[in-house]
């Protein structure tokens, strides 16, 4: 019999680091600063993946986050801000998911199918807030980017609050 392996899901980490990179890539056709914190999130992630420490897979998604905010201080467009939001998001919350697999189960079980599920179930209701977030952004009218901003914010704490029940 050997040893459990007590780190992150491998599957998990594969596709929190996809998530982290979009948000990189919607952070550097945003603004320089975005691009900055955007990098510094995805290499903090990445390092709270490796090791399977959640506050640093926590820091690595608030600095992405931060990238999404100063894209939208920079003046990007809501489409481009919301789908760095929902990467980044996407992000943390399957990385989470995947430590917590890793520390459960260890690396060795095949947990495929419940990391898939779980990630695509966060991918649908971030999708879903993301369309809301969008639907009160264009309904509210006048095309301020602080307004969008606003509504970013108002759907990431909606959509952590439907993650997390």
């Amino acid at each position: 019999m050997s040893e459990i392996t007590r780190k992150p899901a491998l599957l998990s980490v594969s596709l929190s680091i996809v998530g982290a990179s979009v948000c990189l890539v919607a952070a550097a056709l945003s603004s320089t600063t975005a691009l900055t914190a955007a990098a510094a999130g995805v290499v903090v992630l990445a390092g709270g993946l490796l090791v399977g420490a959640r506050r640093v897979v926590t820091a690595g998604g608030l600095a992405l986050f931060a990238a999404v905010v100063f894209g939208g201080i920079a003046g990007s467009g809501p489409e481009l801000l919301l789908v760095g939001l929902l990467a980044a998001v996407f992000a943390w919350d399957v990385g989470e998911n995947g430590i917590g697999i890793g520390e459960q189960l260890g690396r060795e079980t095949d947990t495929t199918r419940a990391e898939l599920v779980h990630a695509a179930s966060t991918l649908v209701v971030g999708t879903v807030a993301t369309v809301f977030g969008y639907g009160a952004y264009r309904a509210a009218g006048g095309g301020q980017p602080v307004t969008a901003l606003v509504f970013l914010l108002l759907g990431v704490v909606a959509l952590v609050a439907a993650l997390r029940e």
